[in-house]
């Protein structure tokens, strides 16, 4: 017990000292000096049944400073009225707004990732940038994240935005998944310009160049990705393309989910999936987390003066990285990392949950749309040849 408690030490010594290191390198958008471009940029908004929603996020971007805009609002079999909601925005602006009406879902694709492909294909932007239909901007937003793309001279920009709930258990499950995510993905090295190893790639803001949208397979690259914005900053990353993370945190904002209810049944289409679709990874990452982030608070408790005393220094290390990716990722309160052994049971609890589900369905259910395990599984195997 004593040696896996000092294990457990070293473990977190390092992420405290790697993840203190890298989010120091991730700016905010708010931080960056404005500047005015002529460069055409193509917001392309996929929306499927975001009719409370939709309405908010076509104004904000109708309402953006950068003058060389067009917003390509892609309806994906919506059943509600997100449609007409867009088409009322393309009338009131139709030099600005453009709407696509997908029908029907072809073969081979998520339906996320084929609504933002048509959306490339009517988009004249030299400068794409992909977005969800509940994404709230300020009125700098895409200019502040142009200019930054400018002066860094990237080819990729993905932007963290502020994720928004009233819900306190929400908070803190959002805490610890930015704590989770932040030392598995290493987020940061999408700053990195040293190494071609990892990447960054966000649904809610991606920007790119054209030419790099297109020079890495567009969309048809990861047409079967429930992960595809993840993917797709990892690919970029891969082909050696100058990558930026920033945050937006008064710039993009977001309701990720309305309730821990609704994160937990959220999180089924893509656990799986970012554990690639590995029933013995998944093992792993239950005994993973159970080991280096629950136990230490039971020998805290029921242990000998000495493990208690490396129980103490172990709980200490990981709570400050919980505390200062909360300080840096949201805009929640740092006493948030105290929930840390709690949500651990409950993020454990989400990956045994959505991996059985996936695997009794046979597959996902993703807005309506069912998605076979073996069509998925097949993909992320001709996904990963390709990032390579």
């Amino acid at each position: 017990m004593t040696f896996l408690l000092f294990i457990t030490i070293m473990f977190w010594a390092f992420a405290l000292w790697d993840g203190w290191r890298g989010l120091r390198s991730i700016q905010d958008l708010r931080n960056i000096k404005r500047q005015s471009s002529k460069q055409f940029v193509s917001v392309i908004v996929a929306a499927k049944d975001e009719e409370c929603a939709i309405d908010k996020t076509l104004q904000s971007l109708a309402s953006q400073t950068h003058e060389f805009l067009e917003i390509i609002a892609v309806n994906d079999r919506s059943e509600d009225n997100t449609g007409s909601i867009m088409k009322k925005w393309e009338n009131k602006l139709p030099l600005q707004v453009k709407t696509i009406t997908i029908e029907t879902l072809p073969e081979g694709w998520l339906g996320k990732n084929h609504a933002l492909y048509k959306g490339y294909q009517e988009a004249e932007g030299d400068v794409i940038v992909f977005t969800d239909g509940d994404i709230q901007f300020s009125e700098s937003a895409i200019e502040r994240a142009l200019s930054f793309l400018e002066q860094e001279k990237a080819d990729h920009l993905t932007v963290a935005p502020n994720l928004v709930t009233k819900s306190k258990g929400l908070k803190a499950f959002i805490s610890y998944f930015m704590f989770g995510f932040g030392f598995f993905k290493r987020p940061w090295t999408a700053n990195n310009d040293h190494s071609q190893k990892g990447g960054m790639g966000i649904g809610a803001f991606n920007m790119l160049k054209r030419p790099t949208y297109e020079a890495i397979g567009t969309h048809e690259l990861i047409a079967k990705r429930p992960d595809d914005d993840l993917f797709l900053g990892q690919k970029v990353k891969s082909l050696g393309y100058k990558q930026r993370l920033a945050t937006g945190m008064e710039d993009i904002s977001v309701e990720w989910y309305s309730s821990l209810q609704e994160a937990i049944k959220g999180l089924e289409k893509n656990t799986f999936a970012g554990l690639n679709y590995s029933f013995l990874l998944s093992i792993v990452a239950v005994i993973g987390t159970f080991t280096s982030q629950v136990f230490p608070f039971i020998t805290l408790l029921f242990s000998t003066y000495t493990n208690r005393a490396l129980s103490l220094i172990a709980i200490t290390l990981m709570c400050t990285l919980m505390a200062i990716t909360t300080k840096k990722l949201t805009q929640f309160k740092t006493i948030y990392a105290l929930t840390l052994p709690y949500s651990a049971l409950l993020f454990i609890y989400t990956i045994g949950r959505a991996v059985s589900l996936t695997i009794k369905r046979g597959g996902i259910e993703w807005r309506g749309t069912f998605y076979s395990l073996k069509e998925l599984k097949d993909a992320h195997k001709e996904q990963l040849k390709s990032k390579h």
